[in-house]
């Protein structure tokens, strides 16, 4: 089940699943994808008749087949539009972290079989000083690119509704208005995805955070890759 500011949803036991190089979807989070080969076009077509989800996982780096990370994320299709050429673009919003647990069918695209995983350690000694670590790092080591990294990202923030907005007020918002935005996660666990979704560059280390189902190890692990590219950008 997913919660939150959603319906609960459920999960299939057995769901698509697309395998990208370098993508990663995150719980509360939006992903744009362009849907153009011809198995996730059937793929495609048969979710949006029925329950609307498919899951996204990250190829395993060095792989000589497609095979996907262990740990990937049941995404819901919120937007799709259809191009004239059979192709389509839509926006995927995550809701639950999965393990990938075994393939059920090959053909005409990847059946998988999930379990569905659930964050840990909420109550954990120290989350409290950990997330407000997290923040401090946010302001003082992005500076203006985090505000406008935050500006561009708001549709993404899924603070009050399912479908993210479009309109012009977005454009308008201050720098100010997104980190205040930014604080208003109302869990750490949303904040560390949400962190991790918008500002890790890359995969692997986004992959790492979608891993860590214990709260405080995600948000050390966090923590320790923003650090890093705070430290590339200077």
């Amino acid at each position: 089940m997913f919660w939150g500011s959603f319906q609960p949803v459920r999960i299939p036991d057995k769901i698509p699943l697309m395998i990208l190089p370098n993508a990663t979807l995150f719980p509360e989070t939006i992903i744009p994808l362009h849907i153009f080969e011809s198995r996730y076009r059937r793929m495609l077509s048969d979710v949006l008749k029925s329950h609307r989800m498919f899951a996204l996982a990250m190829r395993r780096p060095g792989a000589s087949s497609e095979i996907p990370m262990s740990v990937a994320c049941v995404g819901l299709i919120q937007v799709c539009v259809r191009a004239p050429d059979g192709t389509s673009n839509l926006l995927l919003l995550g809701l639950k972290r999965v393990q990938c647990t075994g393939v059920a069918q090959y053909k005409p695209y990847r059946l998988e079989r999930v379990e569905q995983l659930e964050s840990t350690g909420e109550e954990a000694v120290g989350l409290s000083r950990l997330r407000d670590q997290l923040v401090k790092m946010l302001r003082s080591g992005l500076g203006q690119e985090l505000d406008q990294v935050l500006q561009s990202a708001l549709p993404r923030m899924m603070l009050e509704a399912p479908t993210p907005s479009m309109g012009g007020e977005v454009s308008s918002m201050s720098a100010k208005n997104g980190m205040d935005s930014l604080l208003k996660l109302d869990s750490v666990s949303r904040l560390a995805d949400f962190v991790a979704s918008t500002l890790l560059s890359n995969p692997s280390h986004r992959q790492i955070v979608l891993e860590s189902l214990d709260l405080k190890t995600r948000l050390e692990n966090l923590s320790s890759f923003l650090s890093i590219e705070i430290e590339h950008k200077k």
